[in-house]
C-alpha cells in the first residue's frame, strides 16, 4: 500500500474549512454552527478562519477600526489561539467572562441600575419569605442577614463611579462585580437594549465562538437576536458538538434552534482517536444524531477493553492498578503500568471528590443546580474566597514568604485598607493589630487540622477579610452556636443554599486545596470538565453508581442495568434533558480522549446484564470485555 492510499482521507474535511471561508466575507457575512466532534481539529479551523480573515480583510477591519471577536472556554485555549495568529491584534481572543466585561465595562450607569433593580427584587423576595417565616429561627437570622447584606451593597450604589471586575481572581471590593453578574448584565443588555446590540456589532463584524454548547445560554439567546437583527452586517460563527455538552447552563438543543439561513457545516474526520475507539463512541452517539465520525486512514487500530466488576465497598485502588497491568499486556505497553503516565477519569464528580479527599466540601454545595458551573469551574463565590484568599495567605505564612503576605494583606484586607489606615489614630498600632489577626488565624493549626467553619469563624471576628455576600448568613449563623434545631427551626428551615454552606463548612480547611487543585486540573483523577479538549495516550474510565451516590447521572442506567425512570421517560417526551442522556454525554467525552488505548472499568450490581447489553448493543465484542461474577 502506498503512502498516498493510506493518508487518503486526511484531507476530507478541507472543503468544510473553504465552506466556513465563504462566510466570513466582510461584504455579506453569514452565521454558521460548525459541528466540530472528538479529536476534529476545531482549534486548527478556528486559526484558519482567522488568518482568512486577516488576509482577505484585515486591511479593511484596521481601517474601520473594527476587530474579530473569539470567546473560548478557558485560558489556555486562549493563549494556544493567539499563538497559531502570532497574536495579531486585529483578534480579540478571551474567555466569555472577560468578553462580556469587555462590552459593559464602560456602562457604569447602566450596571448600577442593572443591580439596583436585581438587589431590589431581591430583597423584597426575602422580606416577604420572612414576613411568613418565623422569628428567632436560624432561617430568619440568615434572612436578614442576606437582607442587610444586600441592603448595604444597594445604599452603596449611587456611591460608586465606576465598577470592577477580575476574570481571574477574587472580587470582594465594594465597586466589584462577580463573575455570574456579568454574564447576566451582558446577556441583558445584548438582548434589551439595541444601542448595545450596535455597539457589538460595530466593534466586531465576527465573532466566532469555540464550545459553544458550553456557552451560557441566556448569553446565546441574546446573540441570536444579534445575528438576527443584524444579519447581512454581522457574523456569529458558533463552534461545536451537542454531544460534549458539560455545563448545566449551556443551551440545549443549539442545532435545532438554528435559522434556516445560517450554515450548518459539519466536520467528518477524527484526528485523535484510534480506529477502535471512534467506532465505539460512533456506536455511543447513534441514538442522538447522525453526526458520525471517520477515523483518519492512518490512523493506529488501537486497543479498547471492558473490564467489569462486582460492587464492593472497598478494595477499588487495587482492582483498578491489577487493570493496568492487564492493560499493559494486552497493548504491549509496558507505560500501563505506571499509575501517572495513564490518565484516570471518572464520570461523576462525587467519584473523585470521595477519592481525592474533598468530599465533605464539595458533595452539599454540588446538590444546589444553580451552583454547579460555578462550583466545577473555581468560580463560586463562597469557596473562591477559600481558595483565591484565605489558602494562599496561609500557604505563604507557613512557608515563611512575608512578601506575599503582605501583599495578600495590602490588596485584600479592610484593616490594610487605605481609608483604614488613613482614619487610624495610630497607624502602627493598626498594623500590629493586622499581624495579630494573621496570628490568630494560623494558631489554629498548633492542635491539628481545623475546620473551614473554624477558620471563617476565626476571619470573621478578627475582621481580616471582608466576607463575601454568600457566607455573610453563614457567619451569623456561626456566631449564634450551633444547638440543635429546635421545633421552630424544623417549621421554618434554613434556605437550602445556606444549609448547603453550612454543611460545607464542616470540612477539614485541608479539603480546600484538595478542590482547588482537582478543578484546576492538577489532580491525579479527572472528569469531563477537566479533560475538555485534552487527549491522552492512555485513558482509563471509571464507572460506578455506588460511588457517584447523584440523581444527575445514571450508569446503570445507560449500561442497561436498571430501568429507566418515570422522571427520564417523561424529560424524554418534553424534549428535556434526563439522566441517561447526560451519562451518554460524559461517557462519550471520556471515551474520545483517547489517542491509544481506552480501559472501560465497571463496578456493577448485575455484571452479567451488563455485559449483554453492551455487547447487543455493538459498543464492545465479547472477546473485549472481562468480566467477574
Amino acid at each position: 500500500m502506498t503512502i498516498a492510499a493510506i493518508a487518503s482521507n486526511v484531507a476530507v474535511d478541507d472543503p468544510v474549512d473553504e465552506e466556513i471561508a465563504g462566510y466570513l466575507d466582510i461584504a455579506a457575512p453569514r452565521s454558521f454552527f460548525l459541528f466540530a466532534g472528538a479529536g476534529s481539529g476545531k482549534t486548527r479551523s478556528l486559526a484558519k478562519a482567522l488568518n482568512h480573515i486577516r488576509e482577505r480583510h484585515g486591511r479593511a477591519l484596521a481601517l474601520r477600526g473594527q476587530r474579530v471577536g473569539v470567546i473560548t472556554y478557558t485560558n489556555a485555549a486562549c493563549d494556544e489561539i493567539n499563538r497559531r495568529v502570532e497574536f495579531h491584534p486585529l483578534f480579540y481572543v478571551s474567555t466569555i467572562h472577560s468578553f462580556a466585561w469587555e462590552l459593559i465595562r464602560g456602562f457604569h450607569n447602566d450596571i448600577r441600575e442593572w443591580l439596583r433593580d436585581d438587589l431590589t427584587k431581591d430583597i423584597e423576595q426575602l422580606k416577604q419569605e420572612e414576613a411568613k417565616g418565623r422569628q428567632g429561627t436560624k432561617a430568619s437570622i440568615a434572612r436578614q442577614s442576606r437582607i442587610a447584606s444586600k441592603t448595604k451593597r444597594l445604599d452603596r450604589l449611587d456611591t460608586i463611579r465606576s465598577f470592577a471586575y477580575n476574570p481571574s481572581g477574587e472580587n470582594g471590593e465594594p465597586n466589584s462585580l462577580n463573575h455570574s453578574e456579568v454574564i447576566a448584565i451582558c446577556s441583558t443588555f445584548i438582548a434589551e437594549k439595541p444601542l448595545m446590540r450596535w455597539i457589538l456589532t460595530g466593534r466586531f463584524p465576527f465573532l466566532l465562538i469555540d464550545e459553544s454548547q458550553d456557552t451560557n445560554k441566556h448569553l446565546i439567546d441574546a446573540l441570536f437576536v444579534v445575528a438576527k437583527e443584524h444579519e447581512g452586517r454581522f457574523g456569529l460563527g458558533l463552534i461545536g458538538d451537542v454531544m460534549q455538552r458539560i455545563y448545566a447552563d449551556g443551551k440545549e438543543r443549539i442545532e435545532a434552534e438554528l435559522p434556516p439561513s445560517w450554515g450548518k457545516p459539519s466536520k467528518k474526520l477524527n484526528h485523535r482517536c484510534p480506529k477502535r475507539v471512534v467506532r465505539l463512541i460512533n456506536k455511543v452517539r447513534q441514538p442522538v444524531d447522525t453526526h458520525l465520525q471517520e477515523a483518519r486512514s492512518d490512523a493506529l487500530d488501537g486497543h479498547v477493553r471492558m473490564f467489569i466488576r462486582p460492587t464492593v465497598a472497598t478494595g477499588q485502588q487495587e482492582t483498578e492498578d491489577a487493570i493496568r497491568l492487564q492493560m499493559a499486556k494486552l497493548t504491549e505497553d509496558e507505560q500501563w503500568q505506571d499509575r501517572d503516565a495513564c490518565k484516570i477519569l471518572t464520570l461523576e464528580h462525587h467519584m473523585a471528590a470521595r477519592r481525592l479527599g474533598f468530599d465533605t466540601l464539595f458533595a452539599p454545595l454540588y446538590e444546589i443546580d444553580g451552583w454547579r458551573t460555578g462550583l466545577l469551574d473555581g468560580t463560586l463565590p463562597s469557596v473562591r474566597f477559600f481558595t483565591q484568599v484565605i489558602l494562599p495567605l496561609v500557604n505563604a505564612q507557613q512557608s515563611g514568604d512575608k512578601f506575599t503576605v503582605a501583599h495578600i494583606m495590602r490588596s485584600e484586607s479592610p484593616l490594610l485598607a487605605p481609608q483604614a489606615l488613613k482614619n487610624a489614630q495610630d497607624p502602627v498600632q493598626q498594623l500590629r493589630q493586622t499581624q495579630s489577626a494573621v496570628d490568630a488565624l494560623m494558631q489554629l493549626w498548633d492542635d491539628g487540622e481545623p475546620t473551614c467553619e473554624v477558620v471563617l469563624r476565626c476571619v470573621g471576628e478578627h475582621n481580616l477579610f471582608e466576607l463575601p455576600d454568600a457566607l455573610q448568613p453563614v457567619w451569623e449563623l456561626l456566631k449564634c452556636g450551633n444547638d440543635d434545631s429546635s421545633v421552630a427551626d424544623a417549621e421554618d428551615p434554613v434556605a437550602p443554599e445556606i444549609a448547603a454552606l453550612l454543611a460545607a463548612m464542616k470540612a477539614p480547611f485541608r479539603e480546600i486545596d484538595l478542590y482547588r487543585r482537582y478543578v484546576s486540573g492538577e489532580a491525579s483523577f479527572d472528569t469531563h470538565q477537566g479533560v475538555k479538549g485534552l487527549e491522552f495516550e492512555r485513558v482509563m474510565v471509571i464507572i460506578n453508581d455506588a460511588e457517584a451516590r447523584g440523581f444527575m447521572f445514571g450508569y446503570g442506567k445507560l449500561l442497561g442495568e436498571k430501568a429507566p425512570t418515570a422522571s427520564d421517560i417523561k424529560n424524554k417526551q418534553e424534549g428535556r434533558d434526563s439522566s441517561i442522556d447526560r451519562t451518554r454525554r460524559l461517557f462519550y467525552v471520556t471515551c474520545s480522549r483517547a489517542e491509544k488505548s481506552l480501559a472501560v472499568v465497571v463496578y456493577a450490581e448485575n455484571p452479567a446484564v451488563v455485559k449483554k447489553h453492551v455487547v447487543d448493543s455493538g459498543w464492545f465484542h465479547e472477546e473485549e470485555i472481562d468480566a467477574e461474577y
